[in-house]
């Protein structure tokens, strides 16, 4: 997969779920912790960030095709992100 796809497919979630995303409300301090990684160069953590918050959107997806519910989707939404 390329950076290109990757840039498009983050491009397309921030433009289709910009709203959803502004109304998460992260723990007090996560800004300047992620903010101290990045002065860090402490890319293992960065990308720990993102594979958990990967996992657990994967498990919450299994978790309402499991209980009959669909998971949220839109016809403009490409398939899953594969890394």
């Amino acid at each position: 997969m390329s950076k290109e796809t990757i840039r498009a497919f983050l491009e397309q979630m921030r433009s289709s779920y910009q709203n959803e995303i502004d109304a998460v409300a992260l723990p007090d301090g996560t800004e300047d912790y992620v903010e101290e990684r990045i002065d860090q160069g402490d890319r293992d953590t960065l990308l720990f960030m993102l594979k958990l918050g990967y996992l657990m959107g994967l498990q919450t997806g299994f978790a309402a095709g499991s209980s009959g519910d669909e998971p949220p989707t839109s016809p403009d939404i490409p398939g899953p992100l594969e890394a």
